[in-house]
């Protein structure tokens, strides 16, 4: 094992409090059961400084480096830090993932992988519908091709790593990797031609969404074999605690009607969601169109925002309320964080995200906000 990893595993296992961790997992627990709280929770995302005792490794070094790939998740993932849990009191749930980005799915089917400098992964669309066609002939129930293998390797090595570190182990959720969505998938191979598919060829979304969704399913309670979420009904995505077993991305539904939503992709994105005993939908964009859609699908258990500061959250609050689906992920404000008033505005049932411009600044809002309860 490379030493930077040796220091950091035991410099966590020395310095995390577990009973922290567990107060912040009840916090975020009770807002997503819309339960009465001091305030709602709060994780910040933020530049990694410079002058930080553990460096993260040139995202590029990651992929075929398991090693480097736990020293990353466990100092940046999502502009956050576990590393630097000891110095900011904000409200991070501790969790680890295999990150190899969007492409997981999408390369069981063959899909072209490209991994350009230190840019995540992604997928080049097949440039042919033959190229396309050919890609559905794989079995969905045959899920080690592609990058699969990777996972369940990088998985195995993270329980035999902490193995040896009982109290970093006992703070730390291993979650899913980033599955996608059905729809999500589907744009990966099919490329920006699926839109006008929804048009001119539908028979390709109904033909390929029940494999793409098939092959994620089996994918995901394969995994459930490794992963270790603390509660059922509960899991760890973005960095926050999330109500459900998985989360869907679907970002690509951003710019489908609301009717075509519902008749093509709410039935596959449900069937993920209660195969998993329970879900949540992620997108990014601007979703007011639909958003009750999203929410109303059966099987949902909460709902997280890419870009909230988009959308007219209070609209939003309003239906998820009603229906109980807490938002996670609302972006407020610094006044609002410094008067407290986004406690106000959304008692319960939402998690807050912020983007501080620095480390300084996220220890700045958190001592502000954190005074006003």
């Amino acid at each position: 094992m490379i030493q930077a990893l040796k220091d950091l595993l035991s410099y966590l296992n020395d310095t995390l409090d577990i009973e922290r961790q567990r107060k912040i997992e009840d916090l975020h627990k009770k807002v997503l059961n819309w339960e009465e709280v001091e305030r709602l929770p709060i994780v910040m995302a933020f530049p990694y400084p410079q002058e930080a005792l553990f460096q993260p490794f040139p995202h590029r070094e990651i992929f075929d480096n398991p090693e480097k790939m736990l020293f990353n998740e466990l100092t940046s993932a999502w502009g956050t830090s576990i590393a630097l849990r000891k110095e900011l009191n904000d409200d991070l749930p501790l969790s680890i993932r295999a990150n190899y980005g969007t492409v997981l799915v999408a390369s069981m089917f063959g899909a072209r992988v490209e991994q350009v400098e230190d840019n995540p992964p992604w997928v080049r669309s097949f440039k042919s519908l033959e190229e396309f066609h050919a890609s559905l002939e794989s079995d969905p129930d045959d899920i080690y091709k592609g990058w699969i293998p990777k996972v369940f390797d990088l998985y195995t090595f993270y329980h035999q790593v902490l193995s040896d570190y009982s109290n970093l182990k006992d703070c730390l959720n291993i979650t899913l990797p980033d599955l996608q969505g059905p729809i999500d998938t589907l744009e990966l191979l099919r490329g920006s031609e699926i839109f006008s598919d929804f048009f001119i060829a539908p028979e390709l979304i109904t033909e390929s969404l029940p494999k793409i969704t098939r092959a994620q399913i089996n994918i995901a309670k394969e995994l459930e074999k490794l992963v270790v979420e603390k509660e059922d009904g509960y899991s760890h995505q973005h960095g926050f605690t999330i109500k459900g077993n998985l989360l869907i991305r679907n970002d690509s539904s951003m710019m489908l009607s609301n009717d075509l939503y519902e008749a093509y992709v709410a039935p596959f994105d449900q069937k993920v969601m209660q195969s998993m005993g329970g879900g949540a939908i992620h997108s990014c964009g601007k979703i007011d169109h639909v958003f009750e859609s999203f929410i109303n699908t059966p099987g949902i258990k909460s709902f997280d925002l890419g870009q909230s500061y988009l959308n007219d959250v209070e609209k939003f609050y309003a239906v998820a309320e009603e229906r109980k689906i807490p938002l996670i992920r609302v972006q407020p404000t610094i006044e609002e964080l410094e008067t407290g008033s986004i406690c106000t505005k959304f008692p319960t049932g939402v998690s807050l995200f912020y983007e501080a411009k620095s480390f300084e600044e996220a220890k700045y809002l958190i001592q502000e906000y954190k005074k006003t309860k």
